[in-house]
Parts: structure tokens; sequence; C-alpha cells
């Protein structure tokens, strides 16, 4: 009889601690979850976003000359081709562009 008692007890003893287990992991899980939930928020994500950018230099640079060329490809496009109802036209507009905004992102690697 002493030997299930003692067993008893034990398990009692083994059953309050996986109990207790459990109940610290849930509250990790909550906090983690909180924090989680709280991380991918876009406003969160936008902030995260804009601080990198302010610490990065390099990134600066690169959005700039990215902008830069982008923006000189499709102007040119714009002033010569215009708003052409001619495939054949569209087609020679988008080659100028892709070469314009080429040129200008080899010749704003060397300046900035």
């Amino acid at each position: 009889m002493a030997s299930y008692r003692n067993h008893n007890a034990e398990l009692d003893r083994t059953i309050a601690r996986l109990e207790h287990e459990r109940k610290v992991k849930l509250e990790a899980l909550k906090v983690q979850f909180e924090i989680t939930s709280e991380s991918i928020k876009p406003v969160n994500i936008l902030k995260g976003t804009f601080q990198d950018f302010q610490e990065s230099p390099g990134l600066k640079k690169n959005l700039l000359k990215t902008a830069a060329s982008i923006t000189g490809g499709y102007l040119s496009k714009k002033v010569l081709f215009g708003k052409s109802q001619s495939i054949f036209k569209k087609l020679i507009g988008y080659v100028f562009q892709y070469g314009v905004t080429h040129f200008i992102s080899k010749k704003a690697t060397t300046n900035f």
C-alpha cells in the first residue's frame, strides 16, 4: 500500500510540475504573440523601413540613383514619343526608355 501512495504522490508532484510548466510556457507564448503582432503592423513595418533608410547611406545613394534613372528614362520616352497609338512606336519607345534608363544608371554610378 505504501508503494501506491508513493507512486500517487510522485504522480501528483509530476502533474503539478507539468501544469506549472504549461502555465509558464503559455504566458511566454502570449507575450511573444503580442510582440509579433505589434511587429507586423503596417505602421511599425514602415517605421522600421524609414529607420533603416536613415541609418544606411548606401541605400540612399542607390535609391536616388534608381529614381533618377527611371525618371529620366520615362520622361525621355514621353518627350520623344508622347502618347502613341502605334504598337511599333510604343515598342521603340520602351526600348528607348530602357536604353536611357540604363545609360543614366551607368553615368549615375560614377557621379554619386
